[in-house]
């Protein structure tokens, strides 16, 4: 994982959520770019992961082992719409 490909996933328009996958086998979903902020040394990503408990977790780049497009509600991939 490359801090390139992590900004530019928060920076994708339109966004589409996705899940961080840490070296202790945590998974941390990113649900909004406004819930997700790189500190500015690069080393360190803030993801607010519950407003409701205001939590948030703080994760050292060098720890994240995958990250990958959040599936849709159902744990299938989205799929394109069919014409009707």
């Amino acid at each position: 994982m490359t801090v390139e490909r992590l900004e530019a996933m928060l920076r994708g328009q339109p966004f589409r959520p996705f899940d961080i996958h840490t070296s202790d086998g945590e998974v941390v979903r990113v649900k909004s770019p406004e819930f997700a902020w790189l500190h500015p040394s690069k080393r360190v990503i803030l993801v607010a992961t519950s407003a409701a408990e205001d939590r948030e977790e703080i994760i050292d780049l060098l720890h994240i082992t995958k990250i990958a497009s959040s599936r849709g509600g159902n744990g299938r991939p989205r799929r394109g719409r069919t014409a009707a």
